[in-house]
């Protein structure tokens, strides 16, 4: 019978590969630990969406730093392997996201005997990082924020502009009749997301700059054992079950509304061609941000998920980065 499970790490005697089932605020979760040395300082990775759980394939593009880390990342509830139709939707608040986040880094600084972990969000959980960081910033070495939002409502409005301009300048028919009839944001359906990112991905600006998306992200949870077929369907389901609950609540958020003054070092990783997040709301979040450490780093080549389109770079940087912290020591 196959089972969820995640490959050994050979030839390291202190090395941990281990997926497993953690019951984090009263809600089944799955939890992928991998790390060649189980004491290397925790790396906690809040993947993206809402919804769009990683567990599956994210091994595929970030191995390397498992050599130096113990990198951590859990399907949020309502996501992927932690999906369940039986989960209230009344607890599907980005407010118990921040209580589970914080449960899993107790879980984890009390099983590891760590005080802190290193955050890394992506999209959706930047959102969830900088409440979490701002609630409990004791927990937390310093803070890698990866296409951070900040505002939905001029996300989608920077977005859509920048999406109908190209249609226009391209002499896209199509893609301007369809962007035109959707009017501007924001939308009351996930249709209208799915034709906008539809052509904003056509442009350049969406998931990825170049190339295909989804197939290969297909291909990795298929190739991997981390999954199941029929995970690979929760998947689909979790993330239309998570942006339908959260969409409201996301119309409303506003980080520059946010306490401004976070306790942790930061570096921004920004793709240059992202328009999913647009990075010119990033730039005024991070412009107005004090903290004893922050970088802004631009990846020329991506759009909105550098880690997938500059691996290697992405890896780089974040080695990189804690080192420069550990040493100015902030």
């Amino acid at each position: 019978m196959f089972v969820n499970k995640t490959p050994a790490i050979p030839h390291e005697s202190n090395s941990i590969s281990s997926l497993e089932k953690m019951s984090i605020g009263g809600v089944e979760q799955w939890v992928l630990l991998r790390g060649h040395d189980h004491r290397n300082p925790i790396i906690l990775w809040v993947h993206g969406g809402p919804g769009g759980a990683q567990i599956g394939f994210i091994r595929q593009f970030c191995s390397d730093l498992e050599k130096d880390f113990l990198v951590v990342n859990y399907d949020q509830r309502g996501s992927g392997l932690s999906f369940s139709k039986n989960i209230p939707k009344d607890s599907m608040t980005i407010n118990r996201m921040v209580d589970d986040l914080l449960e899993v880094v107790e879980k984890l600084c009390s099983r590891f005997k760590q005080d802190k972990v290193y955050l890394l969000g992506h999209s959706w959980g930047t959102i969830l990082s900088y409440l979490t960081i701002n609630r409990r910033p004791e927990r937390f070495h310093g803070y890698i924020a990866v296409s951070q939002v900040v505002n939905m409502k001029e996300n989608e409005r920077v977005s859509y502009e920048y999406t109908l301009k190209k249609a226009k300048e391209s002499r896209n028919e199509k893609a301007f009749t369809q962007l035109k009839k959707l009017g501007a944001p924001p939308w009351k359906n996930l249709n209208a997301d799915r034709i906008h990112n539809k052509w904003l991905q056509e442009f350049g600006g969406g998931l990825v700059h170049t190339g295909d998306f989804v197939n290969p992200i297909i291909k990795s949870i298929l190739k991997g054992p981390e999954y199941r077929l029929l995970d690979l369907i929760r998947w689909i389901r979790g993330q239309m079950f998570s942006m339908k609950v959260f969409k409201e609540e996301l119309t409303n958020l506003d980080l520059l509304q946010a306490n401004k003054h976070i306790q942790v070092p930061i570096v921004f990783c920004c793709g240059r061609h992202d328009f999913t997040a647009p990075s010119e709301i990033a730039e005024t979040f991070y412009n107005q941000l004090q903290a004893p450490s922050k970088k802004w780093v631009w990846f020329e080549e991506s759009a909105h998920t550098l880690f997938i389109e500059e691996k290697e770079a992405f890896v780089k940087l974040v080695k990189d980065t804690v080192n420069e912290w550990n040493t100015i020591k902030v």
